[in-house]
């Protein structure tokens, strides 16, 4: 009796001698363990998107997507630390986190599954689920993509983009999958940090194109649009507050016509420009023309001068620092 005493109390010594010394003594989480300061894991595990995972299941093949989607930087890769056979999203390299709201979906960070995807909802709040398998759609950045939710159940909601992506469907050309950002650093091939997802968020715009945007040209092969089809809702548009063209489709909120009310560029068809002609007028859906100083205006083609009365009345657009547009203008008849 006496020796199993004396066994146990030194058990207990040696359990505290170790506790002296640093032991790391992970956090069980539903998916496994915790990585702890430093990425520590316990022998045998190696820390792989803030969770402990085999050493055999660190060396993946990577994430999908990164920072700029398609063909950017990868996840970790590995595999689910449950010990389900399914890959890791991975987190964005080179991304620095945030730990506001449920994960970071610009990094890709902070579920508590290393298989799911860091996403925001329609109602614009962060979710953590596993990405939607679907053959329907490839995804991949500015690619097109599927949604899923159940029912009516926005926690609920997934996609096949890429880490850091999510799918959308602003306008008529079918939902595609945007770079989620916080400034334009994290967007590639010049696009601005300007799309609002709710919620907070924003995803990168598509990158700007040297097309033509003038009203008779902007829907057509001769816009200089990668891509372009018949479909008149995709052309060039032409920003309101810079020199900047894009090749895009038109909002699905926006009325469209000339003459309608709009809030952006694209809420209105393509060769048509959203414009208010001071601050105390509304913006409405104005034609986009060349001014006759550029060179750029065929007299002999009245339809790519842009304006009924002629290339005279196109009026310069005016930015807010005080210069003008010195290529395009809006038709003032």
């Amino acid at each position: 009796m006496r020796s199993a005493h004396v066994l146990a109390v030194r058990a207990l010594l040696l359990g505290a001698l170790l506790a002296s010394a640093g032991c790391f003594r992970p956090k069980i989480l539903p998916g496994g363990f915790a990585c702890g300061s430093n990425d520590a894991c316990p022998d045998g595990l190696s820390c792989a998107n803030h969770i402990c995972v085999s050493d055999a299941g660190v060396v993946g093949t990577g994430g999908t997507g990164g920072k700029g989607g398609a063909g950017g930087k990868g996840g970790t890769g590995g595999v689910d630390a449950g010990g389900v056979d399914r890959p890791c999203t991975g987190a964005i390299a080179s991304c620095p986190s945030t730990d506001a709201g449920l994960c970071d979906p610009v990094c890709n960070t902070g579920c508590g599954e290393c298989y799911q995807k860091c996403s925001v909802n329609t109602i614009g709040a962060s979710t953590c689920n596993e990405p939607y398998k679907t053959t329907l759609t490839a995804g991949g950045l500015l690619q097109l993509c599927s949604q899923y939710a159940v029912a009516t159940d926005p926690t609920t909601q997934s996609d096949n983009c890429g880490p850091g992506q999510v799918c959308l469907e602003p306008n008529n050309c079918g939902a595609r999958c945007y770079q989620f950002c916080r400034s334009n650093s994290d967007c590639t091939n010049g696009a601005s940090c300007s799309r609002d997802v709710g919620g907070g968020y924003k995803t990168c715009d598509v990158p700007p194109v040297d097309c033509d945007p003038v009203i008779g040209a902007a829907s057509k092969v001769s816009s200089r649009c990668p891509g372009m089809t018949a479909n008149s809702l995709f052309g060039c548009y032409l920003s309101a507050t810079s020199t900047t063209t894009v090749c895009d489709c038109q909002n699905t909120n926006g009325g469209g016509v000339e003459g309608s009310a709009c809030s952006q560029s694209r809420d209105c068809f393509a060769g048509l420009i959203c414009y208010a002609t001071s601050s105390s007028q509304p913006k409405k859906c104005r034609r986009v023309c060349r001014l006759p100083g550029d060179g750029g205006v065929v007299l002999s083609q009245p339809d790519e001068g842009g304006c009924n009365s002629g290339p005279t009345a196109c009026t310069a657009i005016a930015f807010s620092d005080g210069t003008t547009n010195p290529t395009y203008g809006f038709c003032n008849d």
